[in-house]
């Protein structure tokens, strides 16, 4: 006599299954990084890009009469982020975002042309990028998350430094 049951044990054990295995492999694309603590000296691997977008008073809200900016960013490949204590508990969403694009500020060249940054020479590239994340506070930092720089180095496909692409300009 056979358990009439057997069957439906099998659909079910292997549903759960398929379910746990789609759970596990969809997971890194929603997970982020959050760096503690958020003082010190990390290091980042991206691609640097020169950011065009909307600058005060509305910061894209009017863009007829907002000022056009442009910045360095070091976009990465999952977000990261830092702690956050959200000003009330409903706005953690807004005030607490992570990042997958980050401004780049160059401590002592803030006056310096965007092509006279030392990101310039990286437009494009993969990098390491050695410096400390901020939660944003201001609408002019642009992302939720910036990053003041100390290093830009050249990134291998393997994930490490270049021998030849070092540079510490600043």
């Amino acid at each position: 006599m056979s358990d009439s049951r057997q069957p439906a044990k099998m659909w079910f054990s292997t549903s759960i299954a398929a379910v746990c295995l789609l759970f596990v492999t969809t997971m890194p694309a929603f997970s982020q990084q959050v760096i503690e603590p958020e003082d010190q000296e990390i290091s980042l691997q991206g691609t640097i890009r020169l950011i065009h977008g909307f600058g005060p008073p509305g910061y894209g809200e009017d863009p007829k009469h907002d000022a056009h900016v442009s910045y360095w960013a070091l976009e990465v490949p999952s977000p990261v982020n830092v702690p956050c204590t959200p000003t009330k508990p409903e706005y953690a969403k807004d005030e607490c975002r992570p990042a997958k694009r980050l401004k780049l500020f160059f401590n002592g060249l803030e006056l310096t042309k965007l092509t006279d940054l030392p990101a310039a020479k990286w437009k494009d590239h993969q990098v390491i990028v050695l410096g400390k994340l901020h939660r944003a506070d201001t609408a002019g930092e642009m992302t939720p998350i910036y990053m003041d720089v100390t290093e830009i180095s050249g990134a291998t496909s393997a994930g490490k430094k270049s021998n030849d692409a070092f540079e510490k300009e600043f």
